[in-house]
């Protein structure tokens, strides 16, 4: 499509030839190469710009919208190819991942109309996003906010977390104690303050999880192994809970592969068998943060994916314990699960898990009524390894 639209308040960096330029939005090919690799490479860092380019082939493997100004990339949305169960079949859906538009044309119709090029183009897409201004746009343009998926965490050095932690810096907290996370955060860099807090703080997570592990199910009867790679088991699991499960990406070992493969020596996957049977699994990273402005220098071990029988939860047990054993073997400091489902999060909350802000927004578009209208949040099966959600973590 072509338009002819109102020119960006901001100087344009293209020159005096503003007039004479024209725009359009239209989908990436390979003559639009050497544009789209400026583009990336002046929005994104280094490590993914580098990983995004490897990713584009020729013809890509699902869409990549583009808002050309002239010859330019002023805007990009990317797409991940996916299949999304729901109790109707299995349906071809899209995540929608790198929106982004060059600062000096937001706030503009830049990005309604790469969002408008999108929803003639696809039938099925979802998204998770932590800025709220495209979840603006997103919700302008039709799709349907599921809501703010929740965050739990488990604070395994209180003392370091706290001397780490930027609670200035942590977007929802800023907005509801204005100038007082950032006072706070300067209270706790004076190391006697700190000191005190944190053993403070110590026996309140002890007395939590003391009194949270009275709800605690028993471990499983079979044993819980790390693994390197996926097997036909991986198959055999998606095929037997499948049914149980209202709304999710199909988790089958060539999603797995997919989705991890190539990434594994990033992640650590943890494997639930019973005479030889796979029953669940567990994903987790690990990430040192190094002056992070909201991390600083603490060590983070995230659980970004997990499959199980939900009827089965001392299998999941067995999986989270080992999990948590693992972050704790690797030094790491606090253990954060983003998660949607409503037994798992249940079951981290009476492993000590404390649920603080989410700011992973779901929304999603559904042309063809591939979910029931009214499913809530709750009942999706939806984590950071959805979508490119755990790149920061």
């Amino acid at each position: 499509m072509s338009a002819s639209l109102p020119q960006p308040r901001e100087k344009s960096p293209l020159g005096s030839a503003e007039n004479a330029t024209s725009y359009s939005v239209c989908l990436y090919h390979g003559g639009l190469a050497a544009a789209l690799e400026r583009f990336v490479q002046r929005v994104w860092p280094k490590d993914l710009s580098a990983r995004f380019q490897a990713s584009v082939s020729e013809p890509p493997s699902s869409p990549i919208f583009l808002f050309l100004k002239g010859p330019e990339v002023i805007g990009h949305i990317a797409t991940v190819p996916v299949r999304l169960h729901s109790p109707s079949g299995i349906h071809v859906a899209y995540w929608v991942v790198g929106f982004m538009v060059l600062p000096e044309y937001r706030n503009g119709p830049i990005g309604p109309l790469l969002v408008k090029k999108v929803n003639e183009t696809l039938d099925c897409a979802l998204t998770l996003h932590v800025e709220e201004a495209p979840l603006k746009i997103f919700k302008g343009m039709g799709w349907k906010h599921a809501g703010v998926i929740p965050q739990y965490v488990l604070v395994c050095d209180a003392y370091a977390f706290l001397k780490n932690i930027r609670l200035g810096q942590v977007p929802r907290l800023r907005d509801r104690s204005g100038t007082g996370s950032t006072l706070l955060s300067a209270m706790l860099a004076q190391p006697p303050v700190r000191l005190v807090v944190a053993f403070l703080a110590s026996i309140a997570l002890k007395g939590f999880s003391l009194a949270a592990a009275i709800l605690k199910p028993a471990r499983g009867s079979g044993t819980v192994t790390e693994e390197s790679g996926f097997d036909e088991g991986y198959n055999l699991l998606w095929e037997k809970v499948t049914h149980k499960y209202d709304a999710l990406v199909v988790r089958n070992r060539s999603y797995l592969e997919f989705r991890y493969g190539t990434r594994m020596k990033n992640y650590r996957l943890l494997a639930y068998r019973e005479k030889g049977e796979l029953l669940g699994y567990c994903i987790v990273k690990l990430k040192q943060f190094i002056d992070d402005p909201r991390m600083g220098r603490m060590r983070v071990g995230t659980i970004v994916d997990c499959l199980f029988d939900p009827a089965d939860l001392h299998g999941l047990q067995s999986l989270l314990t080992d999990a948590m054993r693992l972050c704790k073997r690797e030094a790491v400091e606090t253990i954060f699960c983003t998660a949607s489902y409503a037994p798992l999060r249940r079951l981290l909350r009476v492993n000590g898990f404390i649920e603080i802000p989410g700011n992973l927004n779901f929304a999603y578009l559904d042309k063809m009524k591939s979910v029931q209208p009214d499913i809530s949040l709750d009942s999706w099966h939806l984590m950071r390894g959805d979508s490119d959600a755990d790149a920061n973590f």
